[in-house]
């Protein structure tokens, strides 16, 4: 039976994307990851925290950084079935997050980041739920929690924000449930001012330190110290990514208003990714936030170009990730 990318099942796409996840994080260029000690600037920050057990215990971080790769990419397969964003039943972009996020962070994959980019899975899934014709207030709420958790474990990604307003705007949320969105946002935030303030530091000290934290580093860094495999396999993304949107844009009402929502949500959230790219100080972290957006586009090149086209540049996208995992 010959097999066909545009139409993967569950089991095959599982198992791709859990290789994809080990070789990244076990494999030459993961096992040569550094676990830097953090500075210890007395606040109770919750990235600095994963950094230290990170540091303290490499083992257990690399085990539990494998393991969220697979969840971030099965929630994040999921999230495209449910809503059939793609007018048929595939789990594409299961294997997809995989070659996305091990590929575009080879050498660099750590705990951290992938922790980052499962809450960024969770508040987009929460935000997409909140479709509905009744109150969400539930999911808007869960969306926006998930959504300020990111914003203290990495406080570059700041701009991600915005995408509260945008899923309010597009899922046609209400005023009140905007309120309720605005509280779970800021319920991670004014949590760790007080746990602070208990442990004895001022209540405003980690809102200081997450503004300081904002604007370290150089400028547009990122763009210079990027390996030039992951230079390839990212450019080569973009372009699928352009054909990816011209189907879409395309034939646009082939798919419910719904889909064409949570697509275009996606894309802005692409978007955002890009600004927070541009920050001082921006690092590989980025390309994990980034791979979520990306795997749930791609697909829509996958799905509607000729399979004569599409198996060979998976293929392709496949072997450039392992590539780079392995040598970089």
């Amino acid at each position: 039976m010959k097999f066909d990318i545009a139409r993967q099942a569950f089991i095959p796409s599982f198992l791709t994307l859990a290789a994809l996840a080990a070789t990244a994080v076990y494999g030459p260029a993961g096992a040569a990851v550094s676990m830097p000690e953090p500075q210890l600037s007395g606040i109770w920050m919750p990235g600095e925290l994963l950094l230290r057990f990170q540091a303290a215990f490499p083992s257990w971080a690399r085990a539990l950084t494998c393991l969220l790769i697979v969840v971030a990419g099965i929630r994040t397969g999921h999230l495209t079935v449910r809503y059939n964003l793609y007018t048929m039943n595939t789990c594409i972009a299961i294997p997809l997050y995989g070659v996305l996020a091990g590929g575009l962070t080879a050498g660099a994959a750590d705990l951290p980041m992938y922790v980052g980019a499962l809450f960024l899975v969770l508040s987009i899934k929460n935000f997409c739920r909140s479709y509905s014709t009744s109150y969400a207030f539930d999911a808007i709420f869960r969306g926006a929690l998930h959504l300020g958790i990111l914003l203290i474990l990495a406080p570059k990604t700041l701009p991600l924000v915005l995408l509260l307003p945008l899923a309010v705007f597009h899922f046609h949320r209400t005023f009140r449930e905007l309120l309720v969105a605005l509280a779970g946002l800021l319920l991670p935030v004014l949590l760790l001012c007080y746990v602070n303030w208990g442990a004895g530091a001022e209540f405003h000290a980690p809102l200081l330190a997450m503004g300081e934290t904002l604007l370290e580093g150089e400028w547009l860094r990122i763009f210079l110290e990027i390996p030039f495999g992951v230079q390839v396999l990212a450019g080569g993304a973009a372009l699928l990514l352009i054909f990816a949107l011209q189907y879409f844009y395309a034939d646009l009402y082939a798919v419910s208003s719904r889909s064409r929502s949570i697509l275009v949500y996606h894309l802005e959230a692409l978007l955002l990714i890009g600004a927070v790219a541009c920050l001082p100080g921006a690092t590989a972290a980025v390309f994990a936030l980034a791979a979520v957006p990306l795997s749930v586009l791609l697909p829509l090149f996958f799905v509607r170009a000729h399979p004569g086209v599409a198996q060979p540049i998976y293929a392709l996208c496949l072997a450039g990730s392992v590539c780079n995992m392995i040598l970089q």
